[in-house]
């Protein structure tokens, strides 16, 4: 059973999931550290571009595979749309999350301006908020319609607080 927490870069994925109270019975890592660790690639650049998104979605998968049969649950932060090498929005499919054994999501959303300005401070890059905006719909877009495939529950969440991140990580799959 895994959990995946979803949005685009900025929105507060990591700092929430690392925030949970203890007792979860999930361990937090990001779909990009465990690829990084896979590839032993010491870390991605500031720009979030990715060159091998087909393979590294392999990697990713057997990472997961590989934890979970070592009996470890995760709440597995990650993107349903990539930035590419020419920074082109890449909608990742349900097969790639079908490999991932995800029982539910998380969809986190914010404020543009407030993810403009993580952003900035984070990576010192400043992101036009028209291609926010657009980053956001499509995947919010891409998470519904994975979703939907899977048929596992989507939660969307804007700007939650740490309370309302750990009621919707713990609502159980409906049917």
């Amino acid at each position: 059973m895994n959990i995946f927490v979803a949005g685009i870069h900025g929105v507060g994925k990591t700092y929430l999931a690392g925030r949970l109270p203890p007792g979860s019975g999930l361990l937090h890592t990001s779909a990009s550290k465990l690829i990084r660790e896979e590839k032993a690639q010491p870390s991605w650049g500031v720009d979030k571009r990715v060159t091998d998104i087909d393979d590294n979605q392999v990697v990713l998968a057997a990472a997961v595979a590989r934890r979970n049969a070592e009996g470890t649950a995760l709440l597995l932060d990650g993107h349903f749309v990539l930035l590419d090498k020419d920074r082109n929005l890449v909608s990742l499919g349900p097969d790639v999350f079908r490999t991932l054994n995800l029982t539910a999501v998380v969809l986190i959303e914010g404020a543009v301006d407030v993810v403009s300005g993580r952003l900035s401070a984070r990576d010192g890059v400043q992101w036009e908020t028209t291609f926010i905006e657009r980053f956001m719909t499509a995947e919010r877009t891409q998470a519904q319609s994975v979703c939907t495939d899977l048929k596992i529950p989507l939660h969307v969440l804007s700007s939650p607080s740490d309370l309302e991140f750990a009621a919707a990580i713990r609502l159980p799959p409906h049917e």
